[in-house]
């Protein structure tokens, strides 16, 4: 089964000040990746997919940057970005080499980040598992935050990069394509969060790797409707 590649956010050296137009641009590319209308292969030309969106070039370029770092699409030697294709077998490897690493790095962190911190982010989740909205958007940054702090706090700056990166081509299935898991995925995060001021090592890793399968069986059956 092949499917096509979209990804999450962040990279980018992307030009300053297009703001949420950027972020329109970028989901609006990816809900074409995930809807098949743009497929593996395909080539993108950054001015019709600026006027089928109805946005300007600027965004547009930043999101097909933003893309391009995410290794969504690849820029072939006719200077032509194409879609990539991605199969189930390389969203599934990505996630087995995440969960030893994060498994890892959770394990290493544990009981060395600030108990603010943490508080603070905990408070956040049950926030946003209480409200029950996934179109809020700090829970893309409590995904973020969170595990930006399990790799900054494991003391291995190679494996904090590792990391994400894998999170990187695993992001096209965001809470937005998938809305259902926010509950869930708050109390797995609530759960890693507790683990991580516990300072129990076994525990943090234990309950990682709880959430990545959880995470793991969401996408399965995300892809079989696809």
């Amino acid at each position: 089964m092949t499917i096509q590649n979209s990804a999450d956010q962040a990279t980018s050296g992307a030009p300053a000040g297009t703001g949420g137009q950027g972020d329109r641009a970028y989901e609006g590319l990816l809900d074409l990746l995930m809807s098949k209308e743009i497929a593996p292969g395909d080539a993108l030309t950054e001015r019709r997919l600026a006027v089928r969106l109805g946005l300007s070039r600027t965004p547009m370029r930043e999101a097909l940057h933003r893309l391009e770092g995410e290794r969504i699409l690849e820029r072939r030697t006719d200077g032509k970005l194409y879609v990539r294709k991605l199969t189930v077998e390389d969203v599934m490897e990505a996630l087995h080499v995440r969960r030893l690493l994060e498994a890892e790095a959770a394990s290493r962190s544990a009981g060395r980040i600030p108990e603010a911190t943490l508080a603070n982010l905990r408070a956040r989740l049950v926030c946003l598992r209480d409200g029950n909205d996934p179109t809020v958007p700090d829970h893309r940054n409590t995904d973020e935050d969170l595990h930006a702090l399990i790799g900054e706090y494991g003391g291995n700056r190679l494996l904090a990069d590792m990391i994400k990166d894998l999170r990187q081509r695993t992001r096209m299935f965001s809470m937005k394509r998938m809305p259902e898991r926010l509950p869930p995925i708050c109390e797995e995060h609530i759960a890693i969060v507790d683990a991580l001021a516990s300072g129990d090592g076994a525990r943090a890793a234990a309950a990682v790797v709880a959430h990545l399968e959880n995470v793991k069986q969401s996408i399965l059956t995300k892809l079989a409707e696809l």
